[in-house]
């Protein structure tokens, strides 16, 4: 059977640096290493997860390792040849962190 290739969003990979044990960051792991999925990196998300990172978390570098040993990278064309990617904003870090902490529990108005 093919792997299904999933594309990570920005804070699912931010999940896997710094989400609590037993979350989503560990899920995506198990599914890539029992084969059911390859995890799909964009560069700009991988980006924006590393920057959302603060002074003070702890960087899960074991599970971190475990999905790149699984994934593919891909480019997300965002940006011109040779450029840099414009750093997320502060609201786009508080709103990844707070997926990823459960604090962001909609109300509707997104």
């Amino acid at each position: 059977m093919a792997k299904t290739p999933v594309i990570l969003s920005i804070d699912l990979v931010l999940n896997v640096l710094i989400g609590p044990p037993g979350g989503a960051g560990d899920m995506i792991v198990a599914r890539a290493e029992a084969g059911d999925w390859t995890p799909v990196i964009v560069d700009l998300a991988l980006y924006c997860a590393m920057s959302s990172v603060e002074p003070g978390d702890t960087i899960d570098h074991a599970r971190l390792t475990r999905l790149l040993r699984h994934a593919q990278f891909t480019a997300s064309q965002s940006r011109a040849a040779g450029e840099a990617f414009a750093p997320p904003s502060a609201a786009e870090i508080a709103h990844w962190r707070d997926v990823v902490f459960g604090r962001d529990r909609g109300d509707g108005d997104e």
